[in-house]
């Protein structure tokens, strides 16, 4: 079969060439289209389950909410882990699935047991966006010279992101800072006793003051009309309107007995920019396995459209974060590399051959492997990433090529081909002498990449990708060096290239070689004692150095988790943020800081109103001053932030940070989980835990998280009081609710 092959492609050389130029075509469009990570994505196919309650307390959130919806979740087919959180007014699940587990099949199956859980009138559980921890892509501010926070809002709410929704790959768009607004209707209780009406009546009217209906159609004559009830809401005049009852004719409204004001949905967060207390941001995330490159591409065409056409006047969208810089940055570093090595390994060949058609045949097997490899992944849809892209050893990669060149250049100088028959069966003879060396010495670099196909979980998704790139681009260049190869040594060499001389250096080389080699082995016990030696020493030095799973991915962009005490209210943590974002600005290398504190609206985040992801966005590195590195400047921040009292702060990178949370569901590195029953107990063990930690060398950020609990302010009805005045606990109940969080009653 070998020779069969080789025979072929060098008798029909022009057809081998031409299916070669074919396949890479092919590899040329699946570069293009395979997706480029900057960092792989190590986390399973995750669902979360968003569910909120306004105004409940976390114990109120766990009992009425979590464990319902946990019991009715536990069993999905395929999931390996559920972790919940319960926070004021918030239920967060998150399901991790196996790494066999589909992301779309699996979100359908959760969708589905969600309509059997038993939860309390009017909540709806809904699933987190379709993205990975790699999937915020893009962030940016709504900036405007004559619009308050109330209209930037409206515009992000209902227009920005309804146009940024229809790039294709985008997953959701987050908005988050400024006012969503409502109408608030504050009820006089004096005016509701007077009025012999109750907090229920009034929720009943205002419920049943918003509807239009469809009335069918009239006839009228030969034409006909179709007929509609019009009851929507069109203002808050609409609302103070309202009736209530009617006394003698005299109506009693809303606006009777209640203030109706344009306000804003209660607040649990808020976006700050560098000196500004207050902004409004949105950010982009990309659904699950698309490519980077083309949906940052399509946003920043549907940006465009919204400064140039769509938004009003003196309205823009500020880009803040843009994850192209990365991409391009990765890219360039792939390519630069991928560049360096080819040129290295060019000049080397030609440096011991002395031909420039060989070391251009030679040359030829780099790029058309790595198309190889590309095309491998696109067809089984995986991503390439700076990790599997950065690893490929071109000089294994043109292992096989190189002895059939040289095999080949080696036979032509002693064999003296006359004609060209005579050099088709050099090559011919010289392929088959060296062919089946060069494929089992290839096939065993390929197995000896199996074991990597055996790793599972985190290690699994980081290093399979690696191991198939390579995998393919080997098989590449085997089977090119076994075809193309031959077929080019077939047409590019002539039987004037007899002529060719190997440099004087190399022969001299060789025979000082030669002398060396006798002497070793006429001394071989020292020999193999120096090894030994050799082994020893290189043990000893390896244990003394550190080891560390992977390279860290410098993002260029620091990201700092600020937390606060957590009785703090989140006017108070406005301003300390703003004293942080104050302190960073004075560092030369800081270009700007945005700080999203607590969460948004849509409980897409599970921060508190004492926490803040603060983004720090760096100058490229070649306008700094002399002196400071990374590693050094987040040391001089750290120093400045630390004078700010009983505030604590982690510093990291945008992706680093969604990665470590996503897989733990805690912020860190290294992080330590104690499980229990007593809060107290399980705090102060932890304390223990971190004093035992505290001296261990390198570590910089040690605390515990999200340790302190919120306190209440608890009413405790009195049963016998309510029995007395004809009450029920409900009642009582209802009206701390709307008196103090209020209720949403209806939208328009």
């Amino acid at each position: 079969m070998l020779r069969a092959l080789i025979e072929v492609s060098v008798h029909r050389r022009i057809a081998a060439i031409f299916l070669t130029a074919v396949i890479a075509l092919f590899g040329v469009h699946a570069y293009l289209s395979t997706p480029i990570e900057a960092f792989p994505d190590v986390t399973n196919a995750q669902v979360t389950v968003i569910t909120q309650m306004a105004g409940l307390a976390p114990e109120e959130i766990e009992r009425q909410v979590t464990v319902p919806l946990e019991r009715t979740l536990n069993g999905t087919p395929s999931m390996t882990r559920m972790r919940s959180e319960s926070l004021f007014g918030l239920s967060l699940i998150t399901m991790t699935f196996d790494d066999q587990a589909d992301a779309f099949s699996s979100r359908m199956v959760v969708a589905q047991r969600l309509s059997g859980a038993e939860l309390p009138p009017g909540v709806t559980p809904t699933l987190a966006p379709e993205a990975t921890p790699l999937g915020e892509i893009y962030q940016f501010r709504m900036t405007s010279d004559r619009h308050n926070l109330y209209e930037l809002r409206a515009e992000l709410e209902w227009n920005v992101t309804r146009v940024l929704r229809q790039a294709q790959g985008v997953a959701e768009v987050i908005t988050f800072g400024g006012y969503l607004k409502e109408v608030h209707v504050e009820a006089d209780p004096g005016r509701l006793y007077a009025a012999g009406l109750s907090l229920s009546d009034l929720t009943e009217a205002l419920k049943k003051s918003n509807l239009n209906v469809g009335g069918g159609f009239l006839r009228h004559g030969d034409q006909e009309f179709t007929v509609r009830g019009i009851g929507y809401i069109d203002s808050p005049e609409d609302i103070k309107r309202v009736a209530l009852k009617s006394r003698l004719g005299t109506p009693v409204t809303v606006g009777d007995i209640a203030q109706v004001s344009l306000s804003n949905v209660p607040r649990r967060g808020s976006v700050g920019w560098n000196d500004q207390k207050e902004a409004i941001e949105g950010f982009v995330l990309m659904r699950r396995g698309q490519n980077p490159s083309i949906v940052l591409e399509n946003m920043h065409r549907q940006v465009k459209a919204l400064n140039d056409t769509i938004l009003p006047k003196g309205m823009r969208v500020e880009t803040f974060y843009d994850r192209t810089a990365l991409v391009d940055h990765t890219l360039a570093t792939v390519h630069s590399n991928l560049l360096h090595g080819f040129i290295l390994v060019v000049a080397v060949v030609w440096l011991f051959l002395r031909s420039i058609a060989g070391s251009a045949i030679v040359a030829v097997v780099i790029p058309l492997s790595l198309l190889i490899a590309f095309t491998g992944l696109y067809l089984m849809g995986l991503p390439a990433n700076l990790i599997s892209m950065g690893a490929i050893d071109f000089g294994i990669l043109v292992d096989g090529a190189v002895v059939m060149v040289e095999h080949v250049i080696h036979s032509i100088r002693h064999e003296r081909p006359e004609d060209a028959k005579a050099m088709l069966r050099l090559v011919i003879r010289s392929g088959l002498e060296v062919g089946r060396p060069t494929f089992f010495a290839m096939l065993i670099i390929i197995a000896a990449l199996l074991p990597v196909f055996t790793l599972q979980s985190v290690e699994g998704r980081i290093f399979r990708p690696l191991a198939l790139t390579y995998a393919y681009a080997l098989l590449g260049a085997l089977v090119f060096s076994l075809t193309l190869v031959p077929a080019l040594c077939a047409l590019s060499f002539k039987p004037h290239h007899v002529a060719l001389r190997e440099p004087r250096w190399l022969e001299k080389l060789r025979d000082a070689y030669r002398r060396l080699l006798g002497r070793l082995l006429g001394a071989r016990v020292l020999v193999l004692a120096g090894a030994a030696l050799l082994l020893v020493a290189g043990g000893l030095v390896v244990s003394r150095l550190g080891t560390e799973f992977l390279p860290e991915l410098d993002e260029g962009d620091i990201l700092i988790f600020v937390e606060m005490p957590s009785s703090i209210a989140m006017e108070r943590g406005q301003e300390i943020l703003v004293e942080v974002r104050k302190r960073l600005l004075t560092f030369p290398e800081v270009k700007e800081t945005l700080s999203e504190h607590g969460r948004p609206e849509d409980g897409t985040d599970n921060e508190g109103v004492n926490m803040s992801e603060t983004f720090v966005r760096l100058h490229p590195r070649d306008t700094w001053r002399r002196g400071p590195d990374k590693e050094g400047l987040i040391h001089d921040m750290r120093a400045v932030l630390r004078e700010i009292p009983g505030v604590r702060f982690n510093f990291s990178q945008p992706i680093k940070d969604n990665v470590e949370e996503a897989v733990a569901g805690v912020r860190g590195k290294v992080v330590l989980k104690i499980f229990g029953q007593d809060l107290a107990v399980m705090r102060t063990t932890l304390e223990q835990v971190k004093a035992a930690l505290k001296p261990v060398p390198g570590i910089t950020d040690l605390d515990l998280y999200r340790d302190a609990t919120v306190p209440q302010l608890r009413i405790r009805l009195d049963r016998a009081a309510l029995a007395r005045a004809g009450l029920a606990i409900e009642d009582a109940n209802r009206t701390i609710e709307t008196a103090l969080a209020g209720v949403q009653v209806t939208e328009y």
